[in-house]
């Protein structure tokens, strides 16, 4: 339905803004994807071709690639009971926390060079080279290993990539194994320094010790101090030395006692468990602690294998050196009994005999008393703390050979059967996505670059002429006649139905309806002479009298196309007065008229642009309805733009996707509106089957929708 109401400007009476029905859609904010879609549709082909080349050369990297084979073995992150003794005496816990930084810090120790020269001493990988080959041999196994944490678990991964299968799992296996080797070894060696430390400390706070107590006692020789006492009255003095002498000799008799008892237990056949003193040892508590998890061992090792399997051997080994070492415990308590009855003895014969002599001492050692005191606490001091370092020392001796590693191999890597790398699978896709990418990229350069006309846009926007018509690429539309015979056997084809448009849009351009219409083109091989032959034979088939005139006297197209050039009279002669317009004219089908040139003439240029043209199409509007004059291409020939102004109108032609823009700009201007009557512009050769793809506004992008109206 043609709508041809006016908007009217208010103010402005009779003057039409726009023509509801030609006017641009308005900017919607609707999303329409129809014009990517049909920009993929028009470069279907090169984007496949592009996709192809990247597949393909994705397929010959995975092919011509080193395959790369990766086995991978897990081991887990376990806390330790280790527990070991800063240097100022005070234990710590040794228990690291699994966090996520001390995670990757085991991972940061597989992938050192460190455990890469381990692993490489290992596997004997390094025997008979040299510097530069060894470097480049612990490089090679730092770059290939990987390691990592497995989700949020403490198991950590280990990997290793190599040319071979069984090479990738022998080694990955040997970073696990030297990882597990590391934790035991790191323990011993913090112990070893704990222990060299405290050792070094030990002997500084013994000596120190010593010191302290060897002027505590210089002192009171010095000073004569035999009581510690503040008392200055003599009475007191002997008092407190008759008391000590008292405890004293009690004291004697309860070492001699405990020794007596100590003695009596043994000869009875006791193995000294029930020794009172050996009772409260704490060095014999923690080795009864030792001897009952050992043998617990034991009889859970005898259970389970024979009285010769080495664990049970090692075991029970463990059990009796523990054993002994109790042993030798109870004999230093015995021998400590006897020490202590002794110190009491010479204690209570010394006391006793200095008895009077301290009476008369202790009146002298009062004044000396304060120095006493500061000595006393100085030495009490040392003796603490070389005590507690002496405690922390035997715990880190009985504890040294029994470090347990704080990570264990939970699986060790299998021989791998395939290839982790190249990953054909993912070649294909990345080739697949770059070809997508790089097949797009291409299309849009090529859609840049292409400089043909391809929508009725082009014409109206950057030439400024009018769109006539589109005219079909016979092979888009019919599979059956060729050439100009296809508008006899189809009538109703849409190849046919084109030049009928063609026509129409011609005769809406003109004032008055055209009789003399002349078609050109900018170059050669743009379809002019088909198009002119297809245009007449259509209007003659109308029942119009209609009169093809071959005036292209450079190629002769139509004398060619329809098999005239052999005839031995045409157009020149007519105008040259040799022949009469009857003798020239040839019937075609249908009652069409054709006018030939049958032979070259010297003076074709002057006679088709001078007077006696003019004058002979004065006579052949008298004849016929419509006359077609087939033009020479603008652009080669001048004698074209005198022969159009002759016409009473001029279609240009250009080939669809061919002919350029400026091109047609350059035809145009030698075509002046102001001496050539021109209608406008139409494409030819046209690709329905593509066409589509360009243009909304062409009423061609619709053909799929309105085909079936064509025979």
């Amino acid at each position: 339905m043609n709508v041809s109401q006016q908007i009217m400007q208010p103010g402005m009476p009779g003057r039409a803004l726009v023509e509801v029905g030609d006017q641009l859609p308005a900017q919607t904010d609707r999303v329409d994807i129809s014009k990517s879609i049909s920009f993929l549709q028009r470069h279907f082909w090169l984007i496949a071709a592009v996709i192809a080349a990247c597949m393909l050369a994705g397929a010959l990297l995975s092919v011509l690639s080193d395959k790369t084979y990766t086995a991978t073995a897990v081991t887990s992150l376990e806390t330790s009971n280790e527990e070991l003794v800063s240097t100022d005496g005070q234990q710590s816990g040794s228990t690291p926390d699994l966090s996520a930084a001390f995670i990757e810090t085991q991972v940061e120790i597989i992938t050192s060079r460190e455990m890469a020269s381990r692993v490489a001493e290992s596997l004997d990988m390094l025997e008979g080279t040299d510097a530069p080959e060894r470097r480049e041999i612990i490089d090679t196994l730092q770059d290939n290993v990987e390691a990592g944490r497995t989700g949020e678990s403490y198991a950590l991964s280990i990997s290793y990539g190599a040319e071979t299968p069984e090479e990738a799992a022998r080694i990955a296996n040997e970073f696990a194994r030297q990882f597990t080797l590391w934790n035991v070894l790191a323990t011993q060696s913090r112990a070893g320094e704990a222990m060299g430390t405290i050792s070094e400390r030990l002997e500084e706070l013994r000596a120190q010790a010593q010191n302290d107590t060897a002027s505590l006692q210089s002192y009171r020789i010095a000073n004569d101090l035999l009581s510690t006492s503040g008392s200055s009255l003599t009475e007191q003095e002997i008092s407190s030395y008759n008391q000590e002498v008292t405890r004293a000799r009690a004291a004697a008799s309860e070492a001699q006692a405990r020794l007596n008892t100590a003695t009596a237990q043994l000869r009875s056949g006791s193995s000294g468990e029930d020794v009172g003193a050996a009772l409260g040892s704490g060095v014999i508590g923690s080795l009864r602690s030792q001897e009952s998890t050992l043998a617990g061992q034991v009889a859970n090792l005898s259970s389970r294998y024979g009285p010769n399997h080495p664990e049970l051997v090692r075991t029970r080994g463990e059990l009796e050196e523990v054993r002994q070492r109790i042993q030798a415990e109870i004999n230093r308590v015995i021998s400590n009994l006897k020490a202590e009855r002794d110190v009491a003895n010479q204690r209570l014969a010394s006391l006793t005999g200095s008895l009077g002599a301290a009476q008369a001492k202790l009146s002298r050692s009062n004044s000396a008393m304060v120095g006493l005191s500061e000595l006393e606490r100085k030495a009490e001091a040392s003796q603490g703390l070389y005590e507690a370092y002496l405690s922390s020392y035997k715990q880190l001796l009985a504890s040294e050979g029994t470090e347990t590693p704080n990570a264990r191999i939970i699986t060790l890597a299998e021989i791998p059967t395939e290839p982790s790398a190249p990953n054909t699978m993912l070649n294909m896709a990345l080739s697949l996505v770059l070809g997508v990418g790089l097949g797009v990229f291409a299309a849009m350069i090529a859609d840049a670059t292409s400089k043909g006309i391809s929508s009725p846009e082009q014409i109206e926007q950057e030439l400024g002429q009018n769109y006539l018509a589109s005219i079909p690429l016979l092979q888009s539309v019919s599979k059956g006649a060729t050439g100009v015979g296809a508008v006899l056997e189809e009538p109703r084809s849409p190849f046919t139905e084109a030049f009928r448009s063609l026509m129409i849009a011609v005769e809406q351009q003109c004032d008055t309806p055209p009789q003399v219409i002349a078609i050109t083109s900018t170059l050669p091989r743009e379809g002019k002479t088909v198009t002119s032959t297809c245009l007449a034979q259509m209007l003659a088939m109308q029942g119009h009298p209609t009169l093809l005139v071959d005036c292209d006297y450079v190629k002769r197209g139509v004398s060619r196309l329809l098999n005239l050039s052999d005839e031995t009279q045409g157009l020149l002669d007519v105008l040259s007065g040799k022949a009469t317009l009857a003798e020239a004219i040839r019937q075609g089908s249908e009652g069409l008229a054709i006018l030939p040139i049958v032979s070259t003439n010297e003076r074709a240029e002057s006679l088709m642009s001078g007077p006696e043209f003019e004058e002979f199409l004065t006579a052949l509007r008298q004849g016929f309805k419509y006359v077609i004059l087939d033009l020479p291409p603008v652009l080669p020939i001048a004698a074209t733009r005198s022969i159009a102004q002759y016409a009473d109108t001029t279609i240009m032609l250009a080939r669809w996707r061919s002919t350029t823009v400026p091109a047609v700009q350059a035809a145009l201007r030698q075509l002046p509106r102001g001496r050539v009557s021109r209608a406008g512009i139409a494409l030819t050769q046209v690709d329905l089957r593509k066409r589509g793809l360009f243009s909304k506004r062409d009423p061609n992008f619709y053909y799929k929708e309105y085909r079936e109206y064509y025979a």
